[in-house]
């Protein structure tokens, strides 16, 4: 981008060129002592000129300006990228971590801690009516639902990989973490 804003300091500098030039001849030609027709029809096409170069410089601002913008435009996006990726390389090494190190594993829990169906359906598989057995995730040292295992699964399944650093793909990245419920 910084070469767009030098091409457009140059096109304003052409500008800025072009209409001293033409006040110039403008002021070359006003300042003819001679008052003849043919004078007259001297400076008449010069002002012109000058007029034409005036709109010439003009459009060259334009350009500039319109430069500029476009070099404003690709910064804005890729601060967007950057934003993106920042939070999504977050969101991806986490999920990648919980779905590689997520153990399903038994736990006894009192038969008290779950609603009367798990109560029923634990006595009668283990007999023993003060404790059940149920399956849990755990990660880290730390219980982990279903819901966020299967959104993480779901997560990199989309996004096997990360993307190459400010890669536009970033974005892509952020909205499969949304759709999946992370993050």
């Amino acid at each position: 981008m910084s070469n767009l804003r030098a091409k457009a300091r140059a096109l304003r500098d052409d500008a800025d060129g072009l209409r001293s030039r033409a006040s110039a001849l403008v002021a070359q030609a006003e300042a003819l002592s001679s008052s003849s027709k043919a004078v007259e029809g001297v400076r008449a096409r010069v002002r012109e000129s000058g007029a034409e170069l005036g709109k010439k410089a003009q459009l060259l601002d334009d350009a500039a300006a319109a430069l500029e913008a476009h070099a404003n435009a690709v910064d804005a996006v890729k601060a967007q990228i950057a934003e993106a990726e920042r939070i999504a390389r977050d969101l991806w090494n986490q999920a990648s971590h919980l779905v590689a190190n997520v153990v399903n594993t038994v736990k006894d829990v009192a038969s008290t801690a779950v609603n009367g169906f798990m109560n029923v359906l634990g006595a009668a598989m283990s007999g023993n009516p003060d404790q059940i057995q149920v399956s849990v995730f755990m990660a880290g040292g730390r219980e982990v639902s279903s819901s966020q295992v299967s959104s993480a699964q779901s997560f990199i399944a989309q996004v096997p990989a990360p993307p190459a650093s400010g890669s536009k793909d970033w974005i892509d990245v952020r909205s499969a973490a949304s759709r999946n419920g992370i993050g």
